[in-house]
């Protein structure tokens, strides 16, 4: 489908406000250290349209997802990459999984 309506819903429907708008995003999520090491973006064209690919290295420390519970309070947890899907894994999984990936 490529970005044409992702940059239209953007103050300046642009490439590099795109990318700029997805990496603020990105750094206020996982922090400028991670998203500067570990992610790389380009923006390929298949036939005419662009696309984002982004390549994400593995990290060599743990990363946590911090996101709003219902009651709207910001709550960290923890997702393992498991084929297809991201578990989240509970506190005592979470801290083996640590133990023997880092």
């Amino acid at each position: 489908m490529g970005l044409e309506n992702d940059y239209n819903t953007l103050r300046e429907g642009t490439r590099d406000f795109f990318e700029l708008h997805l990496r603020n995003i990105l750094n206020s999520a996982y922090g400028i250290n991670y998203v500067s090491t570990n992610i790389d973006m380009s923006f390929p064209k298949i036939g005419a349209e662009e696309i984002c690919l982004i390549k994400i290295k593995p990290s060599s420390q743990p990363l946590f997802t911090e996101i709003r519970n219902k009651q709207g309070n910001k709550i960290k947890k923890f997702f393992v990459r498991s084929g297809n899907s991201s578990p989240e894994l509970n506190v005592q999984e979470a801290a083996d999984f640590i133990k023997n990936r880092f």
